[in-house]
């Protein structure tokens, strides 16, 4: 487990599949997340839940617990790349918790995580341009832009771009020592 100001850093627990089903049933979140609106059963919590707890050395995913409730989820992929390159994703489904720092906390843990404990090199994360939140937050962690790739999904009526954004290991380094 990862402990921050704000979030921990846990394993996903069975009781957390009420609120995964309930955080999957927000049509703004499914736009913020890249899909489209749709049913979701609850039978879809659940494979989320088997998928997230079942071992694999190339992710590492977290549940996002605060106020001792989960609020979230978030990962560390590709973490066997050959060149130590992972991304990152991040979701916030209570929405009580969005654009007061929890995000933010739990992308500190997981860089610090990923850059001291996995020895990566560089992460990566893709949101898409209407997810504002979620590119300040990664601003503010440290994250470039890099670049878009214009108009790629098809999100709410309108085509969208997909931001790349990335943070090096030495960047996240003298960034946390100036501190």
């Amino acid at each position: 487990m990862l402990k921050g100001e704000k979030v921990l850093l846990r394993p996903m627990k069975v009781e957390d599949i009420p609120s995964i089903h309930e955080h999957s049933q927000n049509p703004e979140l499914w736009v913020l997340n890249c899909d489209y609106p749709h049913v979701s059963p609850l039978e879809s919590a659940h494979a989320f839940y088997e998928s997230w707890t079942k071992f694999d050395d190339n992710m590492a995913p977290f549940a996002i617990e605060a106020d001792e409730k989960y609020i979230g989820n978030c990962l560390l992929m590709n973490l066997k790349s050959r060149n130590r390159n992972s991304e990152l994703g991040i979701v916030i489904g209570d929405r009580a918790y969005w654009g007061r720092g929890y995000g933010r906390d739990a992308v500190k843990l997981l860089l610090n995580y990923g850059f001291h404990y996995i020895g990566l090199h560089r992460i990566e994360a893709f949101p898409n341009e209407r997810n504002l939140r979620s590119i300040g937050c990664l601003k503010a962690c440290g994250f470039l832009e890099e670049g878009r790739a214009r108009k790629v999904l098809w999100l709410a009526g309108e085509w969208v771009d997909v931001v790349q954004l990335s943070i090096l290991s030495e960047e996240w380094e003298a960034a946390n020592v100036a501190k």
